[in-house]
């Protein structure tokens, strides 16, 4: 199932938005608590050999800190809000973030059972937030919007594509990735249009914070996966090798990404005009169902 669903203008809602929405009408943001639990028979390369799993996580070291950064940002402007539409998603879209942080620092706690230095690239990520937290509020909520175009396309990649990097992973890790997958699409515009009809938008300042943004969030990915690489004495030719395919082959997770990151660039976009994986409402309408992460996950399992 690697369909994408465009959104017709029509089937858009402008709510009481200052901007146009390309969001669905019928869309809606649902709390769901982080209920995962990594204490049971999860091996130490859960996604199916070292690299690709070591990847993936260094790059959830980031999300506890970056998901506080990006509730501050929005915070920053919550009292200015007048649509009820916007005010309901962005205490939606708190809630979410929250909830990833919660779920993303609990299996940071594996990691570091195992022994490895998570530690170091974790003081990096703080430091870079506590400057990010100087700069104006503006930028801050930018730099945001950025971030979340970034892992809203990461999301996108992971439910639309049937070789996807988590289809060796181990069940409880691709039911907690696939949550974090479709919650990341589903609150994908709320920073987006709060910076555009609260915060008074600008395509400079957030081309800018997308200029910036990106590079900060390869830099600790790269030290991360390396680091745990070394630690596992797994930092060879072999897997390197594993891991160039992994980020740049034909399905790599970086060169599919890259070209919906740098949409973010063309002069009107808006992030629902990436539209979503039909996978993305797969999962809504089943975890609607059962309330079970991993039930959700088998249906986008058993539609594709």
């Amino acid at each position: 199932m690697n369909k994408k669903v465009t959104i017709n203008p029509e089937d858009a809602t402008e709510a009481s938005l200052n901007c146009y929405s390309e969001t669905p009408a019928e869309h809606d943001l649902v709390p769901r608590p982080a209920d995962f639990d990594f204490s049971g028979d999860i091996p130490k390369y859960w996604q199916g050999e070292a690299f690709a799993t070591r990847m993936l996580d260094a790059l959830q070291l980031g999300f506890p800190d970056g998901e506080r950064m990006f509730i501050h940002s929005v915070r920053n402007y919550s009292s200015e809000i007048t649509d009820p539409v916007l005010k309901e998603q962005v205490k939606q879209f708190i809630y979410q973030e929250a909830q990833h942080g919660i779920g993303h620092t609990d299996f940071t706690k594996t990691l570091v059972d195992q022994g490895l230095p998570v530690e170091g690239v974790v003081k990096v990520i703080k430091s870079a937030m506590m400057a990010f937290k100087k700069t104006p509020r503006k930028y801050q909520l930018a730099a945001t919007v950025a971030a979340e175009h970034m892992t809203a396309s990461l999301g996108e990649f992971l439910l639309e594509d049937d070789n996807n990097i988590l289809s060796n992973a181990h069940p409880a890790m691709k039911a907690f990735y696939m949550w974090h997958a479709v919650e990341e699409v589903e609150h994908k515009a709320v920073a987006w249009d709060l910076y555009e009809s609260v915060a008074g938008g600008g395509y400079f300042t957030r081309a800018l914070a997308m200029a910036l943004t990106y590079p900060v969030m390869i830099g600790p990915l790269t030290l991360g996966t390396m680091a745990m690489l070394k630690a596992d004495g797994e930092l060879n030719v072999k897997e390197l090798r594993k891991g160039a395919k992994t980020m740049f082959g034909k399905n790599g997770i970086w060169r599919k990404t890259f070209p919906a990151v740098m949409s973010f660039y063309k002069p009107g976009f808006h992030p629902w005009k990436t539209g979503y994986p039909e996978s993305f409402h797969v999962w809504k309408d089943a975890y609607k169902e059962s309330g079970d992460m991993v039930a959700a996950m088998e249906a986008v399992e058993n539609a594709s």
